[in-house]
Parts: C-alpha cells; sequence; structure tokens
C-alpha cells in the first residue's frame, strides 16, 4: 500500500461502559480516523458512582453520560444490548438482543463483578447508604461500636480508610465511652502500596482518629457482629463494614485465569486471541483502579489505532499511579470542632486527586460538562506524602517525601491502642 492509498476503515468494537470504555473511545477519537467505533452496553448511560470520586457527590454533580449521545458526539455507534460471549474465529460478538456483531478490532472493558466479602457484614456500596445508615445508628446510640474490614485480597483498600475516618470525624465529639471505631486489615502497613512513609502517616491518622488498628489480620466475619481475628479473642461490635470482592467477567471465548478474569500483554492484547484487547478492572492487572484503568485504555487505543495505519507511537502498558496522600485530614476536622462546634462535616479526602476517573482524555472531558469539579490547586498544598507508584517497583512507593506535616500524637489509652497480630 503506497502512502497516497486511503486507510481502510476498520471496525472497532468495544464491550462495555466503564470508565476504560470511554477512555478508549475518546483516545481512539483522537489518534485515528479511519474507525468505525461502536460500544456495547446494557446500560444507556454511564453513571459517576460517588467512589469514582472518593466522597459522595453534591446533588449538583451526581453526573450521567448518555452513551448514545456521547458516541454520536465522537462520530460513533452505540448499542444497548449484553453480551453473551465472543466468536474469535469469526470475529464476532453475540448480543442478547439483534444480529451479532462484526468487528476487526474488539476491546473489552466491561469491568469487574462485585460481590460481598463476608455474609454477615455490610459491604461498602456505590451509593454510599452504608455510610448514612451507620451514622445515624452512631449518634443515636443505637450501635455503639463499627468495625471497618478490608478483605483479603483486596488491591485498593484506601475507600475503606476514608469511609472509617469520615465516620470518625461526624462522630468527634462523642464520648471515648460510647463509641468504639476498629479498622482490621490483612495489610503489614496501612495502605502498605504505598510505602512505609505514607503507613505511618495514615496510623497517626488513624490514632488520632480513635480507631483502633488491627494489621496483618485475615478476618472472618461472623453472626451478631462478631469479628474473628484468628486469635482466641476477637472483635463484637454492632455494625461491620467491609468492602467487596472482585471478580472478573468471564466471558465466553475468551481465556480467563482462576478469579475470572482476562490475562493480557503489555498492549493490553488478549493472550492467544488475534485482535481482541481487554482494558481495565476485567484484566488480570492486580491494582483496580479508575486512573489505572484509563491508561491501561490508552495503552489499548494506541495499539489498535498503530495497527490502523495512524501516526502513533504504540508504547506498552506501563502503569503509573501518582497522587498525594493528604495527612492534614484530622487535624482540620478537630479545628473546625474545637472553634465553633458546628459547620459543614470535614469531609476532605484521604487521596489526593479525589478522582478515580482521572484519564488523560475522560477527566477534562467531564470536568468540561461539568460533571465533576477539577481539583482546587491550593487544595494540594495540605500536608501530606507525595506518592509515586509504579509496576516496576512491584506497586511500592518509590517516590519523594514532599511535606510530611503528622498531626500530633494523642495520649496513651486503650482506645487508640494499635494490634498487630
Amino acid at each position: 500500500m503506497s502512502s497516497t492509498d486511503p486507510v481502510q476503515p476498520r471496525r472497532v468494537v468495544i464491550v462495555g461502559g466503564s470508565v476504560a470504555a470511554l477512555e478508549a473511545v475518546l483516545a481512539l477519537h483522537d489518534l485515528a480516523e479511519a474507525l468505525s467505533v461502536t460500544v456495547i452496553a446494557p446500560e444507556p448511560e454511564f453513571s459517576l458512582r460517588p467512589l469514582d470520586v472518593a466522597l459522595p457527590l453534591s446533588p449538583g454533580h451526581a453526573g450521567h453520560l448518555d452513551l448514545e449521545r456521547f458516541m454520536s458526539e465522537h462520530g460513533g455507534r452505540f448499542r444497548r444490548t449484553v453480551t453473551l460471549s465472543v466468536d474469535a474465529e469469526l470475529r464476532t460478538v453475540r448480543c442478547a438482543t439483534g444480529p451479532d456483531e462484526p468487528y476487526d478490532a474488539l476491546i473489552v472493558a466491561v469491568g469487574a463483578s462485585a460481590r460481598p466479602a463476608f455474609q454477615h457484614a455490610l459491604t461498602l456500596s456505590a451509593d454510599f447508604l452504608t455510610l448514612d445508615g451507620l451514622l445515624a445508628d452512631l449518634e443515636q446510640g443505637s450501635s455503639r461500636g463499627a468495625a471497618f474490614v478490608v478483605p483479603k485480597g483486596c488491591t485498593w483498600p484506601l475507600p475503606l480508610y476514608e469511609l472509617a475516618l469520615m465516620t470518625a470525624d461526624e462522630i468527634w465529639g462523642m464520648s471515648p465511652d460510647e463509641v468504639h471505631l476498629h479498622l482490621v486489615t490483612p495489610e503489614p502497613e496501612p495502605l502498605a502500596v504505598f510505602g512505609p512513609e505514607a503507613s505511618s502517616a495514615v496510623t497517626e491518622l488513624l490514632q488520632a482518629a480513635g480507631i483502633t488498628l488491627y494489621r496483618g489480620v485475615s478476618a472472618d466475619v461472623r453472626p451478631d457482629g462478631h469479628v474473628d481475628l484468628g486469635r482466641e479473642v476477637g472483635l463484637r461490635v454492632d455494625r461491620v463494614i467491609a468492602l467487596p470482592v472482585l471478580g472478573g467477567p468471564r466471558l465466553q471465548g475468551l481465556p480467563t485465569d482462576a478469579q475470572g478474569f482476562i490475562p493480557v500483554d503489555g498492549h493490553g492484547r488478549v493472550i492467544g486471541v488475534d485482535d481482541v484487547y481487554a482494558a481495565g478492572d476485567a484484566t488480570d492487572h492486580p491494582v483496580k483502579q479508575g486512573g489505572l484503568a484509563c491508561q491501561q485504555a490508552d495503552a489499548v487505543a494506541a495499539h489498535v489505532a498503530a495497527v490502523a495505519g495512524a501516526p502513533v507511537e504504540a508504547l506498552p502498558y506501563a502503569p503509573v499511579l501518582r497522587g498525594r496522600l493528604l495527612t492534614g485530614h484530622r487535624e482540620r476536622s478537630i479545628g473546625r470542632t474545637e472553634t465553633s462546634g458546628t459547620g459543614e462535616p470535614a469531609t476532605k479526602p484521604l487521596w489526593w486527586p479525589p478522582m478515580q476517573v482521572s484519564g488523560r482524555y475522560l477527566a477534562p472531558y467531564l470536568q468540561a460538562r461539568g460533571l465533576v469539579e477539577p481539583p482546587r490547586r491550593d487544595e494540594t498544598r495540605g500536608a501530606g506524602v507525595d506518592v509515586r507508584l509504579s509496576r516496576s517497583a512491584g506497586w511500592s512507593a518509590v517516590a519523594s517525601v514532599a511535606s510530611v506535616a503528622r498531626p500530633s500524637q494523642p495520649k496513651a489509652s486503650d482506645r487508640h491502642a494499635e494490634h498487630h497480630i
């Protein structure tokens, strides 16, 4: 083919309406013209969940994105149906309704499925109703204690830490004899993925908030609020809140690992299947986080565009998670309460920027449409630990500590004790 010959359009089908799917659409629209892009998803809208922005969304920012309009804006097509299977030999996607969808390149971005980790615990959900009910019970006195439990195998436990600290903020000022909060995690140190400096800062945050920490514990939850810590004496609380455990999509026609996740190479190509890619939480990459899903979608889009003839350098996925672990959270809360005794809840995020949807293309798109608030620059100046995580470092923190200002140590008491089991 000469350089003057037109590039033949390629049919790109994206299965799923996840963060990774939308990022892939935007990236392909920017990188290549000779593509016909179709998105297949069971729901007509992409809903920005509170967990995607780390905190409950205000009514003015609870955004929904119409997928048909989104695809029309970017020269593509939306098809609302459920994907049943993939026929790699025929290069088609089998759908629950309507004809099969043919493809030249397929991108699977359906996300992961969440299920409760424990039968006898409340599972942290995206709508934060769990938090509302928990706070009401604690403030009214119907619950005297709560345990926040990170299940074994969880690779992104930060939302539960935020929920625990938010709860402590809301009930701050109540007598230590009235409410007891606990956080139980299998991690050797709190938020160990962020490295020792961050773990030390989070430990002090938990202590200052009056949250008893149990680390290195693969807990089990039994009826009547009993948390088994793997020793003779466990915890008994009124409420147990846990993160869900994730499973892969197990999409028929594609290889999966034991947990149902899709194995991919550095460009997001599904192992052993031609012209099929996967991005985001559906893949076998260990850390499930929206910003990383967007990075993976960018790598996939670049490879798809390059194969289609676009002048794009298709670099492999090299995940890097950058952010700032804020350590002044508790200080702000205490200052507000001591000076006035009233005011808005100190719902500052623990992680900055607070959006998981920090994609190269998707974040600016959502901000331009008023679906999310862009982070304010002055907010990043608070006390904290700058963190940079990369796969090359084995997801250990490799980075620099800019300025670590930590809360003052609370007085020793049983309530502030830390237990390492």
